[in-house]
């Protein structure tokens, strides 16, 4: 179904008038890769990387464990209504819906098997299921939300 006078919706759906727009999503996603990627600063003490590398590592691992896993619920929230937000914006669709939840879950999961290559970081499947709730939950909203816009002006 296409979808229209959605553009007032700006935070629903990306306008279509230009492909400019995917730059925010793939913006987020190396964001939430650096931010899950990064090496503990011990690592990069090993190979002497520079004093602002080491800062921001100290800054990015200093809050407690529980809090950092907590945290993938809202990365993953957002990284993944910024792509339903850009793939679903010129109709809603099945395919679309579908190719939004393997996107998003495929790179959920990436992002934490990653992990495995980085020397002191580990896989951890508190963190993958934490990551597939805030893709879950923030496609189920932008669906239903999505949705209820569609209809009312269809109305």
């Amino acid at each position: 179904m296409r979808l229209y006078n959605l553009n007032k919706n700006f935070w629903l759906i990306a306008p279509t008038n230009s492909r400019f727009f995917i730059l925010l999503p793939l913006f987020y996603t190396i964001i939430i890769q650096i931010l899950t990627g990064f090496p503990r600063s011990e690592t990069l003490r090993e190979i002497s990387a520079s004093e602002l590398l080491l800062r921001f590592s100290e800054e990015l691992f200093d809050y407690p464990f529980w809090l950092q896993d907590l945290s993938h619920f809202p990365l993953f929230f957002v990284f993944s209504w910024g792509w339903a937000w850009y793939l679903r914006r010129a109709n809603n669709s099945r395919y679309r819906l579908f190719v939004t939840i393997v996107l998003a879950s495929g790179y959920a999961i990436l992002n934490e098997l990653t992990q495995i290559y980085i020397p002191q970081r580990f896989l951890s499947l508190g963190d993958i299921v934490t990551n597939l709730l805030g893709v879950t939950t923030a496609i189920s909203i932008h669906t239903f939300v999505l949705n209820r816009c569609s209809l009312k002006t269809t109305q």
